[in-house]
């Protein structure tokens, strides 16, 4: 075990020496002038050695401390520039995302489990957000976005087409109640996102279907709960085909009627333009880009 002084001794004597002074040490270090001057006694304490010659109204750094100056602030520095090289490279291979919930429990941590596979050196920080991104913020590099973009003034590359399309949980379906046409739709409670008349209606509309009744029904503020309220059976919603895959894949879901929405390129990978210059976004982005529909 190495035997090392205090480091706030040694932080309070480089500074002093450094800086000719006790006020302007403590100044730097943000500290007392009477802490600095209990910091060099302890360390001379320490030491054994005086560092300094002192008069009633000054205080000076004698041979003694010129010498172990040198020491002191070489090792300083090599402390100081090792931790600038980890926080450097924390950088360089820490990748943050921000998206919404729906999309991460629904599509993105599937594809977060493999991009870790290949990319280990990478450590990804994900934040859930409903709102526009804020890139302002601590360690977010870039977002995924559901929405009719491009947005001015980031760089955005299309990722994924997508589509709105009605499902419901198999044990919503009997023979006494069938959705086999879209007027039957009228005897099954309809599921709403959070602006229900927008997206039931743009169906029936697109579709050049009779409109029935969509006003009832209960709303959701997010895909995901609106997505687990239809796989619970409580009714038929109409949600992106994306953020549906996967329980359709595994038969949480159905589709019970063959017409949709088309919302045309509907997810975006979005980030300022100078973040796309960073290699671990470029890395990702070209990963998903490659991998989106893995």
């Amino acid at each position: 075990m190495r035997r090392l002084p205090p480091l706030n001794s040694l932080r309070a004597f480089e500074a002093t020496a450094r800086l000719q002074g006790v006020q302007r040490a403590s100044e730097e270090l943000h500290v007392t002038h009477g802490a600095i001057s209990r910091q060099l006694k302890q360390l001379e304490a320490w030491l054994g050695v005086t560092l300094f010659d002192r008069s009633a109204r000054n205080i000076s750094v004698n041979s003694a401390g010129e010498n172990y100056l040198k020491t002191i602030s070489s090792a300083l520095d090599l402390i100081a520039q090792g931790s600038e090289n980890l926080q450097h490279l924390k950088t360089e291979n820490t990748l943050g995302i921000a998206t919404t919930h729906s999309i991460a429990s629904k599509w993105l941590m599937d594809k977060l489990n493999l991009f870790s596979q290949i990319s280990a050196e990478t450590e990804v920080w994900l934040s859930l957000e409903q709102r526009s991104t804020d890139f302002g913020a601590t360690g977010i590099d870039l977002a995924i976005r559901m929405g009719h973009g491009p947005w001015p003034d980031l760089h955005c590359l299309p990722l994924l087409q997508d589509r709105l399309i009605p499902v419901c949980s198999p044990t919503l379906l009997s023979q006494e109640c069938r959705l086999e046409k879209p007027a039957d739709l009228a005897k099954f409670t309809l599921l709403h996102d959070r602006d229900p008349e927008t997206q039931w209606q743009s169906w029936f509309t697109a579709n050049q279907l009779e409109l029935i009744d969509i006003t009832k029904g209960p709303r959701y503020t997010s895909s995901d709960i609106l997505l687990n309220s239809a796989i619970n059976g409580q009714g038929v919603a109409l949600v992106s085909e994306v953020l549906a895959t996967a329980d359709l894949a595994q038969q949480r879901l159905l589709q019970p009627l063959p017409q949709s929405v088309d919302l045309g390129v509907y997810f975006w990978l979005v980030m300022p333009r100078e973040k796309y210059q960073q290699p671990q976004v470029r890395r990702f982005c070209d990963w998903l880009l490659a991998n989106v529909k893995g």
